[in-house]
């Protein structure tokens, strides 16, 4: 009879003893909390008018052998010169990728191609106005013709959207940001001259 009764309370005791090795092996191991950082919106505003041609400057990040890549546009839409600082953060490691501080001419425009693929913070301050931070996501990255465009209004506002079409991927169906207040589908143009980061 002992030996009956051995046999049918070792499935418990086993039991019992493995949930106690594994809630050992549980609290023995630390714990890493990764946040990610809640990015800004990607749009801001209305823009129904954005005319940046040619830039008269172009910042890299990345490699561009890579067939991911997304555009930021930012556009002065005013007669007069301006001075306009634009920082690219990215996110997780906590560094700018792009720092700098230009002269824009009237209508002029910079851009910004994006080919390492990774969450991003975008901030445009110009020298008058409100500037404004915008959340460039690691989605927008891709094989898609995709651009941020920025616009320094004449009071100083900045107003942004997200355009994008899928043409350049195999899907055949138009993609179009949720996050800003106005998309369309664009093509977007590469620079004639760059500098890498």
């Amino acid at each position: 009879m002992r030996r009956r009764d051995l046999l049918a309370a070792l499935p418990t005791l086993f039991a019992g003893s493995l949930s106690g090795c594994l809630a050992t092996a549980g609290s023995d191991t630390p714990t890493s909390e990764t946040t990610t950082e809640q990015l800004p919106p990607s749009g801001y505003g209305s823009l129904s008018k954005f005319d940046a041609g040619d830039p008269f400057e172009t910042e890299r990040v990345g490699d561009p052998a890579s067939n991911r890549h997304h555009q930021i546009a930012v556009w002065n839409d005013d007669a007069e010169e301006r001075s306009v600082r634009l920082t690219l953060r990215d996110v997780e490691r906590d560094e700018a990728l792009v720092d700098v501080e230009r002269t824009f001419p009237p209508y002029g425009s910079l851009l910004v191609e994006v080919y390492r693929r990774a969450d991003y913070v975008f901030e445009v301050t110009p020298p008058t106005g409100d500037g404004r931070t915008l959340g460039v996501r690691r989605d927008f990255v891709d094989c898609n013709d995709s651009a941020t465009h920025v616009a320094v209004r004449p009071d100083g506002s900045v107003r942004a959207r997200v355009v994008s079409t899928a043409m350049a991927c195999a899907m055949g169906t138009a993609n179009e940001s949720t996050d800003s207040a106005t998309t369309t589908d664009a093509e977007t143009e590469n620079a004639p001259t760059a500098t890498p980061r």
